[in-house]
């Protein structure tokens, strides 16, 4: 392409970014036509309708190029080009004596000749019309810089039965089949003519309409040249040299000596093209990250331990943050602590490094595992197979799971103004675009808003607080039944990724709250926090109460989100909001976020061998089994949960007390939009409601009723080991509305199973066995 624009190809890039900028003038029009001819090319390889009758001639190809770009000798690339996209090839089996001969795999340039003007023949690979004689035969021409460019080669075409008469063509169809590109590939020059008028091409041609395409289309998008070593690099010490480990597996060497030079090496796109693109339209590209090993921290002269374990980072005094700031670059309010960001302004623009030391507990192991301890090529894979399904790690798994909120919705986006013709910023709707104060019933003990109400710190009502918390219970061992007692076993059941699954389609707030003090009417479709008594609620006391984290009975009035008022109209119960504070802009803001943690998870989870087509049977079995396997994508699928566990409890992250926090002053979460306490009460609201109306479905249908309930975690009583009877009501079909085993976010797995008398003698304690079923199971548990 760029040679017949006489273009570079870097230019030619900038024309297929998104959104494409479409070159004018004569290369626009020769672009456009080459579009075309693309387009003609792609849907004659997708039909393959039909047989070419030899003695029927083909109408003129229109020019597509200048002689000279023709003959011109392939170009040497300087980078790797994609692959050429997936075709549906034809039946290996049906191809002509030509095709069993070996050929090149690429025609020289000067290997071909061009048959006279407006003369074609069947190519003897595809039997479309070529202007062109290879070898002696004629065919389509493919040089090695097509191949570079993805184009596919010509393919063996299987024999196909005549095709019935068809009606002579009439003078008024004539034209229209004349204006049809003729199929070859780039073939013979031919004569320049004057370019047609522009008309309106599509950027990308599309191929005919058929499922396996449709499936096709959804995969990632190309990686351009500026990012094809990978999103990160694992800089480690390999043979007394430093060496970048690259996620393909291939390494470079790194000439960094000081951390500047390294910063300055990682966006030098001659040197390294690390990075990845952006996950919205709007956003903005992911900066590359590197990882520092234990030999390449000692390699920078940094200490292999962080010696301050409460602020965690080096003091600004440091040498080695002296002679960053010296050189130009840049730290993050943060510091420089185990997730460092470099940064240096050029142009009016920022360009950064994120950098990931790992002897520091940057992959912290709660998470990640024993992930610090893979050599660098698996820890490149590894973290490499993470920022392709998620994102680019950008800190901890909580900082991460925040900042991909906003890297899926970005709050902003470039806007033509006509006044000042040029782009500007504008808002993008159903977004947080701007810091809003919480409620007062919303906010944290520690917050200001709350400091200025009570000043005296913890004396803050609790009725005056919203209270949204996972539900953590113990059913009274005089309200266990002599049923359940005779029972053999207990079993848990632990309900998948519970609070992603509460994001799906939830609607939460995007402005400020606003506040109705005076006997507001209740409407479900308004995310906030309602004051109401819903103590005259009657709930049966072999069930947690669904209003309350103890899972006890309120005593009097208190605050509510949305999703708990919700369900308490669900079961009847009469509600007067007395006041609220409600968000009347709201919208969906994490369905992308579910949609790509959960995708996320789902594939991890079937390279695992538990996929969602398993029956109860191969589910268990698999769910018992798959920690046996490859312990990196088990430490992918641990990590993916916890982005999105942390990534909730960081839109209400409290102050560090004990760390130079005063009761009342401010912190420095409070500045990001992203700090949303009313949407994680939404979320933990939503999810604790969620399990409560698979519990009470339970209990009404088939009349069974939990011991113990641990945030996501339920026990039953059970004859057996097997959970599978619980999930079954007396018509011995599954249970409509109740618990389904199975591996999508919101379904339930085996947590594990005990003898009921271990169950009874701790539930006399009043200890919570669901929290303690998982380390004591008598079977695998998962």
């Amino acid at each position: 392409m760029g040679q017949a624009n006489g273009v570079r190809r870097e230019t030619v890039w900038t024309w297929e970014s998104d959104p494409p900028r479409t070159p004018r003038g004569e290369k626009g029009q020769r672009y456009a036509r080459i579009l075309a001819y693309f387009a003609a090319e792609v849907a004659r390889m997708g039909t393959q309708d039909g047989s070419v009758n030899p003695d029927e001639p083909e109408p003129q190809a229109e020019p597509l190029a200048d002689e000279a770009a023709a003959d011109a000798t392939p170009p040497e690339l300087g980078f790797e080009i994609e692959d050429p996209p997936e075709r549906s090839w034809p039946d290996p089996d049906a191809v002509s004596v030509f095709m069993q001969t070996p050929e090149p795999e690429f025609d020289a340039p000067e290997s071909w000749t061009a048959l006279p003007e407006g003369v074609t023949r069947p190519c003897v690979r595809c039997g479309q019309p070529a202007s062109s004689v290879v070898s002696g035969q004629p065919s389509h021409v493919y040089l090695q810089a097509m191949a570079a460019m993805g184009m596919p080669r010509c393919g063996p075409r299987p024999t196909i039965p005549a095709a019935p008469s068809a009606a002579p063509r009439t003078e008024a169809e004539a034209p229209a089949t004349a204006a049809t590109p003729a199929a070859p590939g780039p073939a013979a020059p031919v004569a320049a003519a004057p370019p047609p008028p522009p008309r309106a091409a599509p950027r990308r041609p599309a191929a005919p309409s058929s499922p396996r395409k449709r499936a096709k289309k959804a995969a990632s998008k190309p990686v351009p040249p500026e990012y094809a070593d990978g999103p990160l690099a694992v800089l480690d010490i390999t043979d007394g040299t430093l060496t970048a480990h690259l996620v393909d597996g291939r390494t470079l060497p790194c000439p960094a000596r000081t951390l500047q030079s390294l910063a300055a090496w990682a966006l030098d796109k001659k040197k390294i093209r690390l990075g990845a693109v952006k996950l919205h339209d709007n956003g903005f590209d992911q900066d590359p990250l590197v990882v520092l090993t234990e030999g390449a921290v000692a390699h920078f002269g940094l200490p292999t331990d962080l010696a301050d374990q409460e602020e965690l980072r080096l003091p600004a005094e440091d040498k080695v943050v002296k002679n960053l700031t010296k050189a130009g670059w840049e730290l993050t309010k943060s510091g420089f602590g185990p997730w460092p960001r470099i940064f240096k302004r050029v142009d009016g623009k920022r360009h950064c490094v994120q950098l990931a030391l790992v002897p520091w507990g940057a992959l912290e192991s709660r998470a990640w595992g024993k992930t610090r301890d893979l050599s660098a090529v698996e820890l490149a894979a590894t973290l490499g197979t993470y920022a392709r399904l998620v994102v680019t790690p950008r800190g901890t798994l909580a900082v991460t799971g925040e900042e991909l909120m906003t890297a899926l919705r970005p709050p902003t986006k470039a806007e033509w103004n006509e006044k000042e013709n040029k782009y500007v910023s504008a808002k993008v709707p159903d977004t947080l675009q701007r810091v809003v104060e919480p409620a007062p019933c919303e906010a944290p003990d520690e917050h200001p808003v709350v400091a200025a109400d009570y000043p005296e710190e913890g004396s803050r009502p609790a009725s005056e607080a919203l209270d949204e918390e996972a539900c953590i219970w113990v059913r009274p061992a005089e309200l266990i039944t002599d049923d359940e007692r005779a029972r053999t076993h207990v079993a848990a059941l632990d309900v998948q990724v519970a609070f992603l699954a509460a994001c799906r389609r939830l609607h939460v707030g995007t402005g400020p709250a606003i506040h109705y003090p005076r006997n507001p009417d209740f409407d479900p479709t308004l995310p906030g926090s309602w004051y109401l008594d819903l103590s005259h609620v009657e709930t049966d006391k072999r069930l947690p109460s669904p209003f309350t984290s103890s899972g006890e009975r309120p005593e009097g009035p208190g605050w509510y989100a949305t999703p708990t008022v919700a369900y308490a109209v669900e079961l009847g119960a009469d509600v007067r909001p007395m006041e609220a504070w409600v968000r009347e802009t709201h919208s969906p803001y994490l369905q992308p976020w579910y949609d790509m943690l959960r995708n996320a998870y789902l594939t991890v989870m079937a390279e695992l061998k538990v996929t969602q087509d398993l029956d109860d049977e191969a589910f268990l079995a698999a769910m018992a089994q798959y920690k046996d396997g490859d312990p990196r994508l088990v430490t992918l699928a641990n990590a993916i949960k916890a982005t999105a566990k942390s990534g909730i409890g960081k839109l209400r992250q409290r102050p560090n007390l004990g760390v130079d926090h005063v009761f009342g002053d401010p912190w420095p979460a409070l500045k990001r939009v992203t700090w949303r306490p009313d949407i994680r009460a939404m979320i933990l609201s939503k999810a604790r409601t969620n399990m409560h109306r698979k519990m009470h479905n339970l209990a009404t249908t088939a009349g069974r009723y939990p011991l113990a309930v641990n945030n996501d975690c339920v026990v039953y009583a059970v004859d057996g080991t097997s959970p599978l009877p619980l999930l079954l009501g007396p018509d011995g079909e599954p249970i409509t509305g109740g618990f389904r085993l199975g591996v999508n976010p919101g379904s339930v797995k085996h947590q594990g199973s005990q003898t009921i008398d271990w169950a009874l003698e701790l539930l006399t304690d009043g200890v919570n066995i669901a929290n303690e079923i998982k380390g004591e199971s008598l079977v695998r548990v998962a």
